[in-house]
């Protein structure tokens, strides 16, 4: 299932092509650092277009799937992306970033990496990765994306701070 909906407003630089950004996010407060990134790129004067992604991943839980239809789950999916892309697009169109927002279903790693291509992103700019310690019994997205980006030498992957900056 993908959504795509399109929220245009004008560059803050119009001489330059933009360079366009993958932000991708959900619930979490750390997503929002791409948005922060944005924002300082964009008041640098900066020509950037915001290209923001939630991932659905797959449910494949019996005790939900038991419960609920495909259909439903889609839906709740649905929604509960459009308020994480709302709630990220809103700074961005307040300083006048253009910006898109994309929602698709599926495995996440390989859905970021797919929509950098297919939104023609020259970066995806994702939260740096927490001490590796904290990450021990989970998945860490974040250094996965790093890893398989290495396949597309056009793409740059950039992990920012809590402030927006590029983490060193």
């Amino acid at each position: 299932m993908k959504m795509d909906a399109q929220k245009t407003t004008t560059n803050v630089n119009a001489t330059a092509p933009p360079r366009r950004l993958l932000l991708p996010v959900d619930a979490t407060a750390p997503s929002r650092r791409g948005v922060r990134h944005a924002l300082r790129r964009a008041q640098a004067g900066e020509a950037i277009e915001v290209c923001l992604l939630h991932v659905g991943e797959t449910v494949r839980q019996w005790e939900v799937l038991r419960f609920r239809t495909p259909q439903e789950i889609a839906r709740f999916q649905s929604e509960r992306a459009q308020i994480f892309l709302d709630e990220a697009a809103r700074p961005l169109r307040a300083a006048g970033i253009a910006s898109r927002a994309v929602f698709v279903e599926g495995d996440v790693v390989p859905s970021i990496l797919d929509q950098a291509e297919q939104l023609a992103c020259a970066e995806i700019v994702l939260p740096a990765p927490a001490a590796r310690w904290r990450k021990l019994l989970s998945t860490d997205v974040v250094r996965e994306v790093i890893a398989r980006s290495a396949r597309l030498p056009s793409l740059s992957v950039v992990t920012v701070d809590e402030d927006g900056a590029p983490a060193p």
